[in-house]
């Protein structure tokens, strides 16, 4: 519905060409959105796991704890119970992606004696600073991507409003008054 919606607004401006331009720059943007990277679990994950692991639970149960509140993360699931089997050393192993290494960190903290909960604070932090990097480049590079926008609608509008007055008054003094 929104696509046809489109195509009319895009007929009623600029006839067939405008129509199609319309569908295909809705068509891009709609495949824009879709290939555009998720966002990740981590974060959720890792503030569940700080918790949990404050309120004095182990690490395994921690983990267990994680994988129960997102079943949706299969990766997750499999590793809590490879954990408590095998240990955290073995569940790294058959881990991939981000959790390898927010695993890969808990086990190595657990062999070491450090204290989990700072580990996994100090795992927040930095998603939290990596994320504020990510947006400050993608804010550096908005006025380029606003050039072509600007140029495409604002300046042939201003070009019309500021040669117009004088355009006419050319086609006045050559041909005579239009009326």
């Amino acid at each position: 519905m929104r696509l046809v919606i489109i195509g009319s607004a895009g007929l009623a401006i600029g006839g067939l060409p405008g129509a199609m331009v319309a569908m295909a720059a809705h068509g891009v943007i709609r495949l824009r959105i879709r290939l555009r990277p998720r966002s990740s679990m981590i974060r959720p994950v890792l503030i569940v796991l700080l918790v949990e692991l404050r309120s004095g639970r182990s690490a395994l149960g921690a983990l267990q704890t994680v994988a129960a509140m997102f079943p949706g993360q299969h990766d997750l699931v499999v590793a809590a119970r490879v954990a408590t089997i095998s240990g955290l050393t073995q569940a790294v192993l058959l881990m991939s992606g981000e959790m390898k290494g927010v695993l890969a960190q808990l086990a190595r903290a657990q062999k070491s004696g450090a204290a989990l909960g700072d580990t996994v604070r100090s795992m927040i932090e930095a998603d939290i600073a990596a994320e504020k990097a990510r947006r400050v480049a993608r804010s550096r590079a908005l006025p380029v991507r606003l050039i072509v926008p600007i140029t495409l609608f604002l300046l042939p509008g201003l070009v019309l409003l500021l040669y117009a007055p004088s355009l006419l008054r050319l086609f006045d003094d050559l041909s005579g008054p239009l009326s």
